[in-house]
């Protein structure tokens, strides 16, 4: 069943196929169900309460290791009562230290740290907000800000919950979560309205953001986003059952190191290495970010946003979607976009793989700032 869960399911929206996608068969969709329910009940066990459900376990995997005759049942209680053992602190957590740069700001969702980068001359009043991806911070963004900065906009930048300076306060990390964290700061920092730019998770957030609150974007620019399918390589690390409660409390910065280099084109960037620093940095410094990926990577719909991709075709505001054609993480779906989001600029930037705002931070940054022309023209 657990292998099932793991190569089965692919999260199956029909708005979400390809043209060349044959349809579902019976069979295909009672696989997904069956992944789906194996996913919730394993996942069900992991998150039971503390101690007798503990003695429970480990009481049946000695009872079922002793008979010899169960010795599969026996694996799997033993590892489900590992996982559990090795289970993140509960409550609030966050930084000690404060930050160099930047302000915190006390927001119902926790505390969070943000960043203005303020452009000497502005094209537009409305200021441009960047949000970064799963496992990263405002610094992965600031290249890509600091460039629509120099182009006449004032932009701001922040850390998602649990992630840099932000707080955890041991919530779920739902799309909800990081969308209402998105509000309640536009509303502290008195922004009515704003340009969108997300990357990777953060693409997901902005347009999930639209969806509920059209009023408040005047253009959404996605680059590289989540929301529609992920590679099934990428599923498996992330969405497995037990799979990321392992890689995430035991394996945190050989998780995060091996995907960056599973993300960029060239490990020989200079770029990539000060990002492979910053990031074994970010693993002693920050309390939270285990904890954090690992209820992000549990309770995200990282291929259940159809829906707001289809808002967004609705939506009268100019929207800009980006892959690298050689994304591994969240496959270029450039046809999807444009059946879902007509009026949708595409595009592709040869070469690049999913983290095409840091690596091809150039052509990221022509885009953005061509589709922020347009939108204030």
């Amino acid at each position: 069943m657990l292998c099932l869960a793991i190569f089965a399911h692919r999260g199956f929206d029909p708005a979400n196929m390809a043209d060349d996608e044959p349809a579902p068969t019976t069979i295909t969709t009672t696989a997904n169900a069956l992944a789906q329910a194996a996913e919730f009940a394993l996942a069900s066990l992991v998150n039971l309460g503390w101690t007798w459900p503990n003695i429970a376990f480990a009481l049946a995997a000695a009872a079922t290791a002793a008979t010899g005759r169960f010795p599969r049942s026996a694996t799997i209680l033993g590892f489900i009562l590992f996982v559990r053992l090795i289970r993140f602190p509960e409550g609030p957590m966050s930084r000690s230290d404060q930050p160099a740069t930047g302000e915190m700001i006390d927001l119902p969702t926790g505390a969070t740290h943000y960043e203005w980068l303020e452009a000497t001359t502005l094209l537009s009043e409305v200021p441009v907000v960047v949000v970064h991806g799963f496992s990263g911070d405002l610094n992965d963004v600031r290249p890509l800000a600091a460039r629509i900065r120099d182009a006449g906009h004032r932009v701001l930048v922040y850390d998602l919950v649990g992630r840099g300076y932000s707080a955890c306060r041991g919530e779920r990390h739902t799309c909800r979560l990081f969308v209402s964290q998105l509000s309640e700061l536009l509303s502290a920092l008195q922004i009515q309205r704003a340009h969108l730019v997300g990357n990777s998770l953060g693409g997901g957030i902005v347009i999930e953001f639209a969806r509920y609150f059209p009023q408040r974007v005047e253009s959404l620019a996605l680059v590289a986003p989540v929301g529609l399918r992920l590679a099934k390589r990428t599923y498996v690390l992330t969405r497995a059952p037990l799979v990321p409660d392992v890689l995430f409390r035991c394996f945190l910065q050989f998780s995060l190191l091996f995907g960056l280099e599973y993300e960029w084109a060239d490990v020989r960037n200079p770029k990539y290495r000060t990002m492979v620093q910053a990031y074994k940095r970010r693993v002693a410094e920050e309390p939270a970010l285990g904890r954090s990926l690992l209820s992000t990577a549990r309770h995200f719909p990282f291929e259940q946003l159809g829906p707001a991709f289809a808002a967004a075709g609705d939506l009268l505001r100019p929207v800009l979607v980006g892959w690298g054609d050689g994304d591994r993480t969240c496959p270029c779906q450039a046809r999807d976009v444009r059946r879902l989001v007509p009026r949708a600029d595409v595009v592709v930037v040869r070469g690049a793989r999913h983290c095409v705002y840091t690596e091809f931070v150039g052509e990221s940054a022509r885009a953005v700032v061509d589709h922020l022309r347009r939108a204030v023209a």
